[in-house]
């Protein structure tokens, strides 16, 4: 099979208007004459085409937008883990393609071979970022002779610019739970919509009325500790995590009738009695994995009835992204001069290591290309900022590297921050928010595409 496939780019729509549709946020034209179909719950859209003759196929499945974080590859690195190695058996880690970038979204691209029930073939993942949100687009195939069709789908895709969760303005106000200051100014926030956010030791506690989310800091996860051991990583983090922190008297699954483990919602519910109040709950806990790390959520409510009522995809599923996990959006709080004086930096690398496949014979490495980016801002109390941006892309041994300097004045208000003298004079207006973690904050700055994920340095 060459070494095809990978237009895999992310390129504003080629095709015809008339030629067309749309699937949730995404437009694109349709192969033609492919069969399709929509997952029962509605959470991807799949064509196929077969020669039976030939033993040949090829299925591209388009998924449903889920929120995402800001770090594309990490986001790329999560749907690898979780839908395609939860689909197939990868021989290897995927090989990268270059990152592209249109229009506010970033697409991240890698295949590897893969196995299936005696089926072999090249499973490749494009995974696209953008505005608080991920859209993943999986393609099997075993063969090159439907390469035009698939070159011309991915070129036909385009988004919606849409925000992630959560979409209304929030404000900040007081409260009285026990709040943990760290020294910022504000450490709650009530959103419009009815939910308040309090940051707590191990969480961000949401509420509103009778429900209540504990959105965990984040955990180490180890996927040796899981992969071949029978070890289960949902009852792991329910039996040595969540029982810390609740007395449990029941466990029980809403797998969706699946049987295949790797298929399994990472999900986990029971009555249990919270430690801190005594109070006797229902609660559900979703587990989600970025790499390293493991991020639970868990969902309390009077009885199982009112938890489904408020989270009715609670245990997701690999066509249906969890609204228990969604909440991760309302971690957010409001910012001050004072909270982010100092120097915050953002940074991320990618790599991807290129090797022959043909002519016969001269297989082989064929080189890296790298990309990586880091900004450093650092913000006085006078008013005054200045920011730095580096960047290198292309081969190791000739890339093109660029350096920007800014410096000008910068007023915050509760959730924007403004900077004059940005790229050719003009002033940036940033949407700016806090992050809890544990132990701090990360400072997040986004101006239309572009977003900055920003951690303290002094």
């Amino acid at each position: 099979m060459k070494q095809l496939l990978l237009a895999l780019l992310l390129v504003a729509a080629s095709a015809a208007s008339s030629q067309q549709q749309t699937f949730d946020i995404a437009s694109f034209t349709p192969p033609k004459d492919w069969q399709k179909k929509t997952a029962e719950n509605g959470g991807g859209l799949q064509f196929s085409v077969e020669d039976a003759a030939k033993g040949t196929y090829c299925i591209i499945t388009l998924f449903k937008a889920i929120p995402a974080a800001s770090n594309a590859k990490n986001n790329f690195d999560a749907a690898w883990t979780d839908l395609v190695k939860g689909m197939v058996t990868v021989s290897s880690d995927p090989e990268m393609q270059p990152a592209a970038e249109e229009d506010g979204w970033e697409a991240q691209s890698g295949y590897a071979p893969f196995e299936s029930e005696g089926t072999k073939g090249i499973v490749i993942l494009v995974a696209t970022t953008g505005f608080g949100k991920m859209v993943n687009i999986i393609i099997l195939t075993n063969t090159d002779v439907y390469e035009k069709e698939m070159t011309a789908f991915l070129e036909s895709v385009s988004f919606k610019k849409e925000n992630g969760a959560p979409e209304k303005t929030p404000e900040q106000v007081n409260t009285t739970a026990a709040p943990v200051t760290g020294g910022f100014a504000f450490t709650s926030t009530n959103f419009n919509d009815g939910w308040t956010s309090v940051i707590q030791d191990d969480w961000v506690l949401v509420s509103k009325g009778d429900i209540k989310v504990y959105l965990w800091f984040a955990l180490q996860y180890n996927a040796s500790d899981f992969s071949g051991t029978g070890l289960v990583d949902r009852d792991y983090y329910w039996d040595n995590y969540v029982s810390k922190y609740f007395t449990i008297e029941t466990k029980q699954y809403k797998d969706n009738g699946e049987v295949l483990g790797s298929l399994k919602p990472a999900y986990v519910e029971g009555w249990a009695t919270d430690k801190q109040t005594g109070q006797r709950r229902f609660i559900g806990m979703r587990l989600d994995i970025s790499p390293n790390t493991a991020y639970i959520t868990i969902g309390s409510a009077k009885d199982e009835e009112s938890l489904w009522e408020q989270f009715p995809k609670a245990n997701g599923g690999a066509f249906a992204p969890s609204d228990l996990s969604n909440m991760g959006g309302y971690n957010k709080f409001a910012i001050t001069v004072n909270d982010i004086a100092g120097t915050w930096q953002d940074g991320n690398t990618s790599t991807a290591q290129w090797y022959y496949t043909t002519p016969s014979g001269y297989e082989g490495y064929a080189g890296m290309t790298v990309a990586a980016r880091s900004a450093t801002f650092n913000f006085n109390n006078g008013g005054n900022y200045t920011s730095i941006h580096n960047g290198a892309t292309g081969a190791v041994g000739n890339m093109s590297t660029f350096q920007q300097n800014y410096k000008g004045k910068y007023t915050v208000s509760n959730w924007a921050l403004t900077a004059t003298n940005r790229f050719e004079g003009k002033t940036d207006n940033f949407e700016a928010w806090f992050v809890a973690i544990r132990g701090g904050r990360i400072l997040k700055l986004k101006d239309g595409g572009m977003e900055y994920s920003l951690v303290k340095t002094k």
